[in-house]
C-alpha cells in the first residue's frame, strides 16, 4: 500500500485519533526539513515540484492586475517597504513578511492555483503559501536552483502529510474547518531552510508558526451575506505567519518545542478531532506526497469544477450559442445550492464562488482566466441571461459523497435548448487531481496563457523547468514581477 492509499484509508476511518505517545513528530519533521538533500528527492517528485512552482508563478502573473492584488500591494507597502523581496505587479521592494503576504494574495487572486487532493477530496492550496514564502527568502544572499527546489520539496512534503493526518471527522468538518491555515508550517519550513536555519532553528520556527496560525474560518466566508471574504482560502495569513515565525526564531523568540505532538497538539489547536501521526512520519523521505498535488483547470472554487466541466462538455459538444440556451439544470451536492448560486456577484472573488456567473462566462466564450472577472464580463447582458437560466437540484448520492467522509465534489448537467433539445454530461470528480490527472502539457499550456503578457513566456517556462542549473534563482524570476 502506498502512503497515499494508506492516507486515504486512515482519513476515512472514524476511529482515527491521536496517540498521546506520539511525542517525536515535531523533532522528526524539523530534522527532515533541515537535513534533506537534493539527491534524496526522486526525480519525478522534483519534476512535479517544478510544475507546481511554474503553475503558481503563472497564476500570480495572471492575477496581478485584479483589484485585490492592488490592495495587497498597498497593504505590503504599509507593512514594510524597502526590503529585498519582490512582489508581483510592481518594481518596489519589500520586507520578507510583507512580500510573502502580498504574493500569496496575488497567487490566489484568481482561485486558479493548485491544491492537494486524495481521491477527489481537496485539502488546501499549498503553492499559494509555500512559493511566496520561498520567494520572500530571495535577495539577501544567493540561492541556487537545487537549494530552492529541495527547500520546496521539504515544505510540500510536510504540508501534504500534515493536512492528511489532521483530517477531521465529517461531524467536526461541519463545525469547524480551515482551507489553508496549516500551510503556515510549510511556509515556515521553506523560509527557514532557505535562510540557513539548522534543525533547532527550524523546530523553533515550527513552534512559533503554530502560535501565529490564523483561525480556521471556512464556515464564516459570508456565504449568505455576499460578497465572499477577501482572504477566502487563508493562504496569505498562513504565508505571512510562516515567514514571520522563521524570522522571529532567527531573532531569539522561543516557540513551542513539541507543537505537533500529543493529544493537545497542533491538530487540536486548529479544530480537528483526530490526528494520525503515522501519516506524518512513516516513510518520510522514501514515500513521497510532495508530488501528489492537483492542478486547477478553471479559475474558480474547486467545489464547482465538476459542474463547470460537465456544462462545458455538454455545451461545446452541442455547438450551442448563449441565445440557444433555455435552461441549465445542474444536479450536485447541497452546498452549491445553499452557498454558491449568487447570480449577481459583486467582485471577482465573489464571482469565483458563483456557479451561474461562471457558467455564463463559459457560455459566452471567454478564455479561462482574468477575462471571466473583467468589467466587461460583469456588464455582459448575454452572460447574465445565461446565469439566470442556471438551476440546481440536490442529488442525494452526490450530497452523501460530499458531506460524508470523502468530501468529493461531483455534478451532472443537462442543457435544454430553446427548441427542446437536451445535452447532458456528468463529472464524478474534479479534473487535475490524482483521481483524474492531467498530463504535463495541460499544465504547461495553462502557464503559457497565464504568462503571456510577460516578455518571453516560453523562455521563462524553460528556465523554471531547468531551475536546478541556476546559480542564483532571484534573477530568474525578475521578468515575472
Amino acid at each position: 500500500m502506498t502512503t497515499t492509499e494508506h492516507a486515504a484509508s486512515t482519513v476515512a476511518s472514524p476511529g482515527a485519533s491521536a496517540d498521546p505517545g506520539d511525542d517525536d513528530v515535531t523533532a522528526t519533521v524539523a530534522a527532515f526539513a533541515a537535513e534533506l538533500r537534493y539527491e534524496d528527492v526522486a526525480a519525478p517528485v522534483l519534476h512535479r515540484i517544478k510544475l507546481h512552482l511554474l503553475d503558481a508563478i503563472g497564476c500570480a502573473v495572471a492575477g496581478s492586475d485584479l483589484d485585490i492584488s492592488r490592495s495587497a500591494r498597498a497593504v505590503a507597502s504599509r507593512m514594510g517597504s524597502g526590503g529585498a523581496s519582490r512582489v508581483f505587479g510592481t518594481q518596489e521592494r519589500f520586507t520578507p513578511i510583507a512580500a510573502a503576504f502580498a504574493n500569496s494574495v496575488i497567487a490566489n487572486a484568481l482561485d486558479y492555483d493548485d491544491g492537494f487532493e486524495v481521491n477527489g477530496k481537496g485539502m488546501g492550496h499549498p503553492s499559494a503559501s509555500l512559493v511566496p514564502a520561498a520567494l520572500a527568502a530571495l535577495g539577501r544572499r544567493p540561492v541556487c536552483g537545487r537549494a530552492f527546489l529541495v527547500a520546496l520539496a521539504a515544505a510540500y512534503e510536510i504540508n501534504n502529510r500534515l493536512i492528511l493526518a489532521m483530517q477531521p471527522s465529517a461531524a467536526r468538518f461541519r463545525q469547524v474547518y480551515g482551507i489553508g491555515q496549516h500551510q503556515a508550517i510549510g511556509a515556515a519550513l521553506v523560509f527557514a531552510r532557505l535562510s540557513g536555519c539548522d534543525v533547532a532553528g527550524i523546530r523553533n520556527a515550527i513552534g512559533l508558526a503554530g502560535a501565529l496560525t490564523p483561525l480556521p474560518s471556512l464556515h464564516k466566508y459570508n456565504w449568505q451575506s455576499r460578497p465572499i471574504i477577501s482572504l477566502k482560502d487563508g493562504v496569505a495569513p498562513a504565508a505571512q505567519a510562516g515567514v514571520q515565525a522563521a524570522i522571529m526564531s532567527e531573532e531569539g523568540f522561543v516557540g513551542s518545542a513539541d507543537l505537533l505532538d500529543g493529544p493537545q497538539g497542533y491538530w487540536r489547536m486548529i479544530g480537528s478531532d483526530r490526528f494520525d501521526a503515522s501519516l506524518v512520519v512513516d516513510g518520510l523521505g522514501t514515500l513521497w506526497l510532495a508530488g501528489k498535488g492537483s492542478f486547477k483547470t478553471y479559475p474558480a472554487c474547486r467545489w464547482l469544477a465538476p459542474a463547470l466541466e460537465a456544462f462545458e462538455n455538454a455545451y461545446v459538444k452541442a455547438r450551442l450559442t448563449p441565445a440557444a440556451i433555455a435552461q441549465v439544470r445542474v444536479a450536485t451536492f447541497g452546498i452549491i445550492a445553499d452557498k454558491l448560486m449568487e447570480r449577481r456577484p459583486l467582485n471577482p472573488i465573489d464571482a469565483q464562488f458563483s456557479l451561474p456567473h461562471l457558467i455564463g462566462a463559459i457560455a459566452t466564450g471567454r478564455p479561462s482566466g482574468p477575462s471571466w472577472f473583467s468589467a466587461g464580463a460583469f456588464a455582459d447582458e448575454a452572460l447574465r441571461e445565461v446565469a439566470d437560466k442556471v438551476e440546481v437540484c440536490v442529488d442525494p448520492a452526490m450530497d452523501r459523497l460530499m458531506n460524508g467522509r470523502m468530501r468529493r465534489p461531483s455534478a451532472a448537467v443537462e442543457v435544454v435548448t430553446t427548441d427542446g433539445r437536451r445535452f447532458a454530461s456528468e463529472v464524478v470528480a474534479p479534473l487535475g487531481g490524482e483521481r483524474r490527472p492531467v498530463d504535463d502539457g495541460v499544465v504547461l499550456d495553462k502557464a503559457a496563457r497565464n504568462l503571456g503578457g510577460r516578455g518571453d513566456a516560453a523562455g521563462l517556462i524553460a528556465a523554471i523547468l531547468a531551475i536546478e542549473n541556476c546559480d542564483d534563482v532571484a534573477g530568474l524570476f525578475d521578468e515575472c514581477f
